[in-house]
């Protein structure tokens, strides 16, 4: 082998963190509350679909899968409980500034909304790829309905599991003319509906299913991601970080094919399922519809 040919070797090989421990654990308790939340809800809304009441006795019926489902909010509950967590701690007591301005916050800014134009541009192809930072526009659209949906979720599931005393917060006018825990169900139905939808669909494709991902996005397991996959996708941090003389932070080894190996055994029959789950909602709705 010539030094040229190991010198693309090596660079090739050169990864970078993406993603902490931290955020890769809360990562997986959303999955797995999400994916059980999914498995034991959803065909309560199907219920009159054979696959629906199959998938529901699958998980126990009644009332094993209610525990289930209820045991995912908690964990739910204690994912988003760590999450805020994490950012009071960092903001208040690190005193770490960035998290709500600047090219390391989720929340939007106008920088996102010239993303968007010139993403459209290029689609069109009339333009040319845009560069983008740490976290690309639609990644901020996801992590906030994320937190709406989960605010949602979260307020109506309790008024669905703790109906009376809900109730009782209400003045008794009110609760005479609104009936609190239908509504509730309601609201609570058609956001789960929504959100899997959504997951399955969008933050899949967006993540996972692009070809030069396929089958799995390894990043948000292992927490690496490779130098080419760094400067494709998130140039403007990659020059950032260099100008700064901070890339050499984040450099970590690759991970090992083992660690790949589990990565795709666990993930990708996850997103099997939820391509499942999403096609049998799709088509239990076009028939409603129809």
């Amino acid at each position: 082998m010539s030094a040229r040919e190991r010198g693309i070797l090596m660079k090739s090989n050169i990864n970078y963190l993406r993603f902490s421990f931290f955020h890769r654990f809360c990562h997986f308790l959303i999955i797995i509350s999400f994916f059980g939340l999914v498995l034991t809800g959803v065909p309560l809304a199907f219920r009159s679909y054979d696959w629906a009441r199959w998938l529901y006795e699958l998980f126990g019926g009644y009332p094993t899968a209610g525990y289930i489902h209820r045991i995912c909010a908690l964990i739910t509950f204690f994912s988003a409980f760590m999450h805020f967590v994490y950012l009071f701690y960092n903001i208040s007591v690190k005193k770490k500034k960035g998290f709500f301005w600047g090219p390391n916050s989720l929340l939007i800014q106008p920088r996102d909304i010239f993303d968007i134009i010139a993403d459209i541009k290029w689609f069109m192809g009339i333009g040319k790829k845009p560069d983008f930072d740490r976290w690309i526009y639609w990644e901020k659209f996801e992590y906030l309905s994320l937190m709406w949906g989960t605010l949602v979720m979260a307020v109506t599931g309790l008024i669905l599991w703790f109906p009376v005393q809900f109730t009782k917060i209400i003045p008794v006018s009110v609760a005479t003319i609104v009936d609190l825990p239908s509504i509730a169900l309601i609201i609570h139905r058609y956001e789960a509906i929504l959100a899997a939808g959504f997951i399955f669909t969008i933050h899949f494709f967006h993540t996972h299913l692009l070809p030069e991902k396929m089958p799995v996005d390894e990043a948000i397991f292992t927490g690496r991601i490779t130098e080419e996959e760094f400067k494709h996708e998130r140039l403007n941090q990659f020059k950032r970080l260099e100008n700064q003389r901070q890339l050499d932070n984040y450099k970590v080894a690759p991970s090992s094919l083992f660690v790949s190996f589990l990565t795709r055994l666990f993930a990708v029959p996850i997103l099997i399922t939820g391509l499942i789950i999403v096609g049998l909602m799709f088509s239990a709705l076009l028939v409603w519809a129809l």
